[in-house]
């Protein structure tokens, strides 16, 4: 089995954002100049405008509402720049299933967005997705446009067959700046400054301040990792989430001890019974929308860009959201960042394919998408002024001066592994954990074995 990257040390992810971020940002490579259609010859390979036009092909992925309405305005950026058409399909529930099947009865869509490095391992190796270069693109002709590394979290077993198109941080804990302000309270630095604020905000009036929008369970799995990270560092998150990882370590039940001091039923709107029943975009809305019921709620930096431009066009940055960075622990991880990213692939080689994978290298859908407000383009051309917001500029500048950059965790774990979300419901339910994680932890060692 080839040992596939999860780890990004600091100075690929800071030169990342630096690069993206930074002052002035990066000029093209030496050699590609802009050509029609906006890419880079020395950074593409090709025109992205060259060859075919006239093409029209269907991309799918997750996204909805704002993130579908955000990523829409690359697509019509392609089709004025290429003069091919992309189609959008969201795919909102049984991502995976409903791809295969597809796959399957022969009538796939031409290009996917995986939200899971699994996701890519699983689809390469059952032949579902094509190789970069099975579409006329030479693989070395794209190193240019991205800094050392962030490549390879698209390669299996050596081979590239996604590149990825966005990233956020999950090291982001949003709050409403008004209700701590009336409160008398500050943002907290440490976890015991969580759980003071909490108290704080509970003695103001706010009984429940804390949203939890646990029906989708993937927010579980991002409470879990950012504590994990945090009490035992990089070197051990980096180690669980590979096939050496144990889940039945103390330092997991820790963990998820440490989670349950602040999920509880005193300290979430409807309890934990009543959040299972909550959708990610709900919670969001239970803190920033126009009849907000809490004050705090934890996610990644794409909250930003759904609260603003979903959930409450009325909020003021810095007066009604913004956000801090996750709390610390005095542990190895405290000045980590975790990053959520997403990977394109070909799932055909139909005319207009190749064209639309090279327009995503290159810096004019990068900086189109970064105007949104809803990412962080690991395009290197793509300069600081494009992106919209301070909460997006903060967002790049926190990841830059990280001590070290780890990938979400669970999007890192085989395909076929157990669901970690829903083991994460079970447990803060009050369900067994040491049970639990036993059979998680069996689960998981099976699927990794299945990768080999």
């Amino acid at each position: 089995m080839a040992k596939f990257p999860r780890f990004l040390t600091l100075p690929i992810a800071a030169v990342m954002i630096v690069s993206a971020c930074g002052g002035g940002g990066s000029p093209a490579p030496a050699g590609g100049s802009t050509a029609p259609g906006g890419s880079t010859a020395a950074g593409s390979g090709a025109p992205a405008g060259s060859g075919v036009t006239g093409a029209t092909i269907t991309v799918t992925s997750l996204w909805g509402g704002s993130e579908q309405e955000a990523f829409q305005k690359v697509l019509d950026e392609f089709k004025a720049k290429t003069g091919n058409t992309a189609t959008y399909q969201a795919q909102r529930t049984d991502y995976s299933t409903v791809l295969q099947s597809k796959i399957t009865s022969g009538s796939p869509p031409d290009v996917a967005i995986m939200p899971g490095l699994g996701f890519l391992r699983q689809f390469a190796r059952s032949g579902g997705i094509k190789k970069i270069s099975d579409l006329g693109i030479d693989p070395a002709s794209l190193e240019a446009n991205y800094p050392p590394g962030i490549l390879d979290t698209g390669k299996v077993d050596g081979e590239l067959y996604g590149i990825m198109v966005k990233f956020n941080s999950k090291s982001t804990f949003w709050y409403r700046p008004d209700k701590l302000t009336a409160a008398g309270a500050s943002t907290p630095k440490s976890w015991d400054d969580l759980k003071s604020l909490i108290t704080t905000l509970q003695g103001k009036g706010d009984a429940t301040p804390l949203a939890l929008g646990a029906k989708d369970s993937w927010t579980l799995t991002d409470w879990f990792e950012e504590v994990y990270l945090r009490q035992n560092g990089p070197d051990a998150y980096k180690k669980l989430f590979s096939a050496d990882g144990d889940w039945t370590d103390p330092t997991v039940s820790k963990a998820l001890d440490t989670m349950k001091e602040v999920l509880t039923d005193k300290n979430v709107p409807g309890g934990i019974t009543g959040a299972l029943g909550v959708a990610f975009t709900d919670g969001i809305a239970q803190v920033f929308g126009t009849t907000a019921k809490a004050d705090l709620y934890y996610e990644g930096g794409f909250v930003g860009g759904i609260a603003t431009g979903q959930t409450n066009k009325a909020l003021e940055i810095g007066k009604t959201i913004d956000w801090f960075d996750f709390p610390t622990f005095g542990g190895p991880g405290d000045t980590a960042a975790e990053i959520g990213g997403d990977e394109i692939a070909a799932l055909t080689t139909n005319p207009g394919v190749k064209e639309f994978i090279q327009f995503m290298t290159d810096a004019d859908s990068g900086s189109t998408w970064a105007k949104t407000g809803a990412i962080i383009s690991p395009v290197k051309a793509v300069d600081a002024s494009n992106y919209p917001n301070e909460l997006a500029k903060k967002e790049a500048a926190q990841v830059a001066g990280a001590s070290a950059v780890v990938y979400d965790g669970s999007d890192t774990l085989p395909a076929g592994a157990p669901d970690m979300g829903a083991m994460l419901q079970d447990v803060v339910q009050g369900k067994d954990t040491a049970s639990l994680l036993k059979t998680f932890n069996d689960g998981v060692k099976s699927a990794w074995a299945g990768e080999k």
